[in-house]
């Protein structure tokens, strides 16, 4: 028995080790949701935080993301907050909404005519610094940047490039949206995780400048809108977001319902969302997590986020189950032997008492060889 219980304590502790580590890689599998790391250049600490909006017949559009650009750099500049280095810059952001176009044309030099190059394509309009939230990994060309003067040019996912083109290698290549004429910058390809494959859009991926989804007569309903904060304290870059929709967590009671609750926008601090906190929480509201109150339509990256706290959920739901059992088998055993003990406490206190108390007292009315003599006696 007793062998049986060491290698089951062996067990769960490899167990627990293995599913550690497992539950550290994959919460930085992915790049989006890691933003706040990759910025930190110091000591000075960051938190990511996203804005989702509701797809409503009052959307938000880029002039919300430029207020809540306002509220942050106000509240930075109260803070006192500088960079680290020369030159940089203390916080960046980035916004983006999502639209479908049924076609896309491309004027074709051999004929001279303008034929259908595709149908069914998701447009992401992209502001900030996009693709700095979204590292998607560069096939051919380059990405498009909110510094550029022209806001004509495009990237296409690897579908998209092979629907218009049949090839990948296509920067400077034209195509027509909308009656608009983008060239294409570069292409992307999602990456092999698992679950940004999943969440990835069937429909083949064209993203422009946001500035120009007016010009080409599309959408400009704001999706998302993220940002990476100075963090000092918990929560401070949080606290800052919520203020832009008027939100004071300062005015707060503790028996008060959640603020946010109220809000028809969903703010996700991305920096901790697979922390042990969060995913006890996410454990307790495992399931109630697949019901929303709001119309909020997820991009593709947030869903992938949100299999991904499935996933760590239930690695740490296993490693708690993995810890209680390498608890109880090391607490049994410990029982055990004390239980099956060659001394007793008792017998160690009375030890104790006689070495620390009469055994000295005694050693002080030894003058002689005699007395000595006795005291060994007394002794055995």
């Amino acid at each position: 028995m007793k062998k049986k219980k060491i290698a089951a304590a062996a067990a769960s502790a490899v167990l627990l080790a293995v599913l550690s580590s497992v539950m550290s890689s994959v919460s930085r599998s992915l790049d989006e949701q890691n933003m706040a790391e990759r910025w930190k250049g110091g000591e000075l600490d960051y938190a990511q935080v996203s804005v989702f909006y509701p797809q409503s017949s009052h959307p938000y559009t880029e002039m919300n993301a430029e207020n809540i650009r306002n509220v942050i750099s106000e509240k930075l500049k109260e803070g006192a907050f500088r960079p680290e280095n020369e030159g940089a810059e203390i916080w960046t952001d980035a916004y983006s909404s999502v639209i479908s176009v049924s076609s896309v044309s491309r004027y074709d030099e051999s004929t001279g005519k303008t034929e259908t190059a595709g149908s069914d394509y998701s447009v992401t309009g992209v502001g900030g610094s996009f693709f700095e939230f979204h590292p998607l990994r560069l096939v051919n060309g380059n990405y498009i940047y909110e510094s550029e003067l022209d806001n004509h040019r495009a990237v296409l996912d690897r579908q998209a490039a092979w629907d218009m083109f049949s090839s990948f290698e296509i920067t400077g290549m034209k195509f027509i949206l909308n009656g608009v004429e983008f060239e294409v910058a570069g292409v992307t390809d999602p990456g092999d995780d698992r679950d940004i494959k999943k969440a990835y859009p069937a429909a083949p991926m064209v993203y422009i400048h946001y500035s120009a989804l007016e010009e080409a007569g599309l959408d400009t309903s704001l999706l998302c809108y993220e940002a990476v904060i100075p963090d000092p304290v918990t929560n401070y870059a949080r606290n800052i977001v919520l203020e832009n929709f008027g939100v004071n967590t300062m005015t707060e009671n503790e028996t008060d319902e959640d603020p946010e609750k109220k809000l028809d926008v969903v703010i996700v601090q991305n920096t901790d969302r697979y922390s042990v906190s969060k995913l006890w929480k996410g454990l307790r509201e495992f399931r109630t997590m697949a019901v929303s109150d709001r119309s909020i339509a997820y991009p593709y990256w947030e869903n992938a986020a949100r299999m991904t706290s499935v996933t760590m959920e239930i690695l740490f739901l296993s490693a708690l189950a993995a810890a209680l059992l390498l608890f109880v088998l090391c607490v049994s055993e410990i029982s055990r032997l004390y239980l099956n003990r060659k001394w007793h406490l008792k017998d160690f206190l009375e030890d104790m008492m006689y070495k620390y108390t009469y055994k000295k007292r005694t050693s002080d009315y030894i003058t002689t060889p005699a007395d000595a003599a006795e005291k060994s006696r007394y002794d055995q």
